[in-house]
């Protein structure tokens, strides 16, 4: 009905003009004479309105028709062989490529949506985006983890939902400067950590952009070079002062007697044995780290091993020492234990220091206890004593290199300061895991569990 009066108003139009022109022109013919002009031209409007009318809904209608009946000539069309023709055809088969391209562009966009979003949400980094009326637009899950952000935080304001005021501080100058920085920063909670935190304002659209990198891993690696060089350097310059300083004596020959100058001699001999001992655990720990060990690899040393006797035979090493301080060995081998893929030398070094250290710290009548199993294929070994203990705050960083509970009385039993982190670069090159389980002045046990090897 719109296409009728559209063409209706059209043709009145038409013969408004017309009736017009016929007074114009025409010499006479009187008032009936127009009136009859005007109503031929309505009535012609009315027919050509009708007919036109006609003609589009048909058309119409056939393109609405042809498009229903397309997927059935399209299948018809492939089993033939022949292309579908035909001008209504050739009307929907457009209109349907039309709607498969627009189909096609939204699945596609869709799916990059979606792989963005996968990408971003298994990224490791933190990543937030706030609008620029300061809502947040996006959270990813580390980040959520990162500062406690929940779900339903997305719509929010930021400064309500991330609750950490150097980042709170870092976004929002950002955001009057319309600039760019980077910044570290701390979390205490839900656990401390340290995050280098990246801030870019979009200059298209006025969003904020944050990403955050856990860092820290690295920034412990630096607090253990940091102490490594310290305690290396202390650890090295006590003998090296020692020597020194009885050198000079007996060059500047200020002692009394034969006697005097054994007993320095001997002196200068035991700081240098501790040096000869600190680098020769050091270029153990280097060669256990400096690459990857397989034991399946014969030629780096691994082959099968009784356990039973390489025990038996580590523990030997350290009579003198039992016998020195008064202490008690208890050992408890399984019986039948199968042989174990490992490097011997190093397993011996693993069990030696265990030994040792327990031994060490075990004062006159206690007792150390070696045990030795299996369990669904693994080899567990545990070491324990009745000793001095470890403070729960110091498990942790035990294993570090020349890291010592208490510092004077470690000196004064004597050491390096590396067994224990020797035992753990040995304990991972064979796959395996070391725990303790201590308490100040209930001893302490050592477990350390190995997985075996097929050749």
């Amino acid at each position: 009905m719109k296409i009728f009066r559209k063409h209706f108003l059209y043709l009145l139009c038409l013969a408004a003009s017309a009736a017009l022109l016929a007074v114009l022109l025409s010499p006479g013919g009187g008032i009936l004479g127009y009136v009859a002009y005007i109503s031929a031209f309505v009535v012609f409007g009315f027919i050509l309105s009708w007919i036109i009318e006609r003609d589009i809904l048909k058309d119409f209608s056939r393109i609405s028709k042809a498009l229903e009946l397309l997927p059935e000539k399209q299948k018809k069309a492939r089993k033939t062989g022949r292309k579908v023709s035909g001008f209504d055809t050739g009307v929907s088969i457009s209109i349907s490529e039309l709607s498969e391209r627009i189909s096609l562009q939204m699945r596609e966009t869709e799916r990059e949506g979606n792989q963005l979003k996968s990408i971003i949400e298994s990224m490791r980094e933190g990543v937030i985006v706030i609008s620029r009326e300061e809502n947040l637009l996006l959270v990813n899950d580390a980040a959520k983890e990162m500062f406690a952000i929940d779900d339903a935080a997305i719509g929010r304001p930021y400064m309500e939902t991330v609750r950490n005021p150097d980042l709170q501080g870092l976004i929002s100058r950002m955001q009057r400067k319309k600039k760019s920085a980077t910044q570290e920063i701390s979390v205490l909670y839900p656990k401390e950590r340290s995050y280098l935190v990246s801030v870019r304002v979009s200059p298209r659209y006025r969003e904020i952009v944050v990403v955050i990198f856990d860092i820290t891993e690295f920034k412990n690696l630096e607090r253990i070079k940091a102490d490594f060089v310290a305690n290396v350097s202390h650890e090295l310059r006590t003998p090296l002062t020692s020597i020194k300083g009885y050198i000079e004596t007996l060059l500047d020959r200020n002692y009394d007697t034969d006697e005097e100058k054994k007993d320095f001699l001997e002196i200068i001999e035991e700081n240098t044995d501790r040096l000869i001992a600190i680098a020769s655990d050091l270029l153990v720990l280097s060669e256990l780290e400096s690459g990857e060990a397989d034991p399946r690899d014969s030629r780096k040393g691994y082959e099968e091993i009784d356990i039973r006797e390489t025990v038996l035979r580590s523990v030997g090493s350290l009579d003198s020492l039992f016998s020195k301080k008064g202490v008690n060995l208890l050992l408890e081998i399984e019986d039948g234990m199968p042989t174990y893929r490992a490097n011997r030398f190093l397993v011996e070094r693993m069990l030696i220091n265990l030994i040792e250290n327990s031994a060490k710290y075990t004062p006159e009548n206690g007792s150390v206890s070696v045990r030795a199993k299996t369990l669904n294929g693994t080899l567990c070994i545990e070491v324990e004593d009745n000793g001095i203990g470890i403070p729960p705050e110091h498990h942790e960083r035990i294993f570090e290199r020349f890291y010592r509970v208490d510092k004077n009385r470690s000196r004064e039993i004597g050491g390096t300061g590396l067994g224990l982190s020797i035992v753990k670069h040995i304990v991972i090159q064979h796959g395996g895991t070391i725990g303790v389980r201590s308490a100040e002045g209930e001893g302490s046990t050592f477990t350390v569990e190995l997985p075996r090897h097929k050749q």
